[in-house]
């Protein structure tokens, strides 16, 4: 048997240079600067199935460079022409970037191994992608995340079933001479980054594996480090009063799955077999610190098909709030957070004092030409925005629509916090995401603000300017 080696990187972080931006930004207001994992995700790891977050790390962005954002905001301004003195500039289409610069740079490596036969089959490919935290001034904290991380990568590639199976297959298929041809098996490791901040730099790990059949496995951990010491923050570390922070997130927690959004995914009682919510979310490692809140995991057939994907459970900080959440792992950054779909949301976008409701979903639409297209359905406050959402995206997208919504602050020192809806492509071989931005004013309309590459909620991804229609 022989090994093919192949080693890659690419930097998510480089430190922003603070007096380029600003003097770049002055000129225009359009254009993104955005990076992606997976995220992460990883999708996100996230609802969709795993084909989506092995993609190379490069897949939603044209740079190699992130900025993981963090406390110290820079807002990008115009500025007016020569002796014209400073421009008004309207705040309802106002498109100014806050701009976070860190001091936490994590660079993403991959490698990857190719276990050959004599005859040169490919048997088994092994990859890992993995990241490398550095701090500037805590370089203490950043080696002990790095030796954990380094400590779990030593364990996957040390266990070689994967590989052993796929020898095992490959001596039977080619012995029995058998009609179907040998599929290689994958074994892949995915670090991406959900979480980058003063307090709390968490990753999912999410492990696929391939060993024939109609698709491969995957399942994903959560897996955070205090960026102060660079300790492992366990469930426990959570708050003062584990008990009771546990017996409140897994109240939450049911209340969510009782939601509609949750029951169409789920299994039903009947099919649980006894498995319970609890024993699934509460798993070691089943959760991991995101920028919209505690999030808990369950896998594929844990709580649904394989078709749901992985389900998430999401408390955002301010509920968390409420429940004794350590002020030490507090979110410092801008707000950006994950709506749920298909159930009713609350949230002051206009900054008049009141929460909007917002329900938000997509539908999946059979064409005469025997193709899909998908629908967006938004309403606030009882009144449908569906259509105008539509037409953005039929006009502006050569992707489809993505079942996420999202509010993300664009411009930290402004009343508005935006909604960010997300669409999706292949390009170059790559699986990319476009965010959009809507803006809803205090007269209660619903502004179409621009796009920007990448998905805003991906800590790898940097929003520095938004590409106005």
């Amino acid at each position: 048997m022989k090994k093919r080696t192949i080693m890659t990187s690419n930097t998510l972080f480089t430190a922003l240079l603070c007096a380029a931006i600003a003097c770049a930004t002055c000129a225009c207001k359009a254009g993104t600067d955005a990076h992606d994992t997976e995220d992460a995700g990883q999708s996100s790891t996230p609802d969709t199935d795993i084909s989506g977050q092995t993609q190379d790390i490069d897949q939603n962005t044209g740079s190699n460079q992130n900025t993981a954002q963090n406390t110290d905001s820079e807002t990008d301004t115009a500025e007016a022409d020569s002796g014209t003195g400073t421009p008004d500039i309207d705040p309802e289409t106002d498109t100014t970037v806050s701009v976070f610069p860190s001091h936490i740079r994590i660079e993403m490596q991959h490698e990857e191994e190719d276990l050959t036969a004599d005859d040169g089959a490919v048997l088994c490919t092994t990859s890992y992608t993995y990241p490398v935290v550095s701090i500037e001034g805590n370089d203490d904290a950043a080696e002990k995340i790095n030796a954990d991380i380094r400590s779990r990568l030593d364990s996957f590639v040390a266990d070689t079933e994967v590989e052993e199976w796929a020898k095992e297959n490959y001596d039977y298929q080619t012995e029995s001479e058998d009609e179907y041809p040998f599929l290689s098996y994958y074994d892949d490791m995915l670090f991406s980054i959900q979480r980058s901040d003063s307090n709390v730099i968490s990753f999912t790990v999410t492990c696929y594996a391939f060993t024939g059949g109609a698709h491969g496995n995957y399942t994903t951990q959560g897996v955070n480090y205090n960026a102060k010491t660079g300790d492992v923050i366990t469930f426990s570390d959570l708050s003062d009063d584990a008990d009771a922070f546990h017996e409140d997130t897994l109240a939450f927690n049911q209340a969510l799955a009782k939601t509609e959004a949750y029951q169409m995914r789920m299994f039903s009682e009947d099919m649980l077999n006894g498995v319970s919510l609890e024993n699934v979310l509460y798993a070691d490692d089943a959760w991991y610190l995101s920028s919209s809140g505690l999030t808990f995991i369950s896998d594929p057939y844990a709580l649904g098909p394989y078709a749901a994907g992985t389900i998430e459970f999401i408390i955002p900080y301010t509920d968390l709030a409420d429940m004794g959440f350590s002020q030490n792992y507090t979110y410092a950054d801008r707000t950006a957070m994950k709506l749920l779909t298909g159930t009713a949301n609350s949230f002051d976008l206009n900054a008049d004092g009141e929460e909007e409701t917002i329900l938000f979903s997509t539908e999946t639409i059979a064409k005469e030409d025997d193709t899909y297209s998908t629908l967006l359905h938004l309403t606030i406050d009882d009144v449908d925005f569906s259509d105008q959402c539509n037409d953005v995206f039929q006009e502006t997208s050569t992707g489809y629509p993505v079942d996420q919504i999202s509010v993300f602050d664009l411009n930290v020192d402004d009343d508005y916090t935006e909604l960010v809806l997300l669409s999706g492509e292949s390009e170059d071989n790559n699986f990319v995401y476009s965010s959009y931005f809507f803006r809803y004013t205090k007269d209660k309309r619903l502004l179409y603000l621009g796009k920007a590459k990448g998905d805003a909620l991906d800590p790898a991804v940097t929003i520095t300017q938004i590409e106005q229609p």
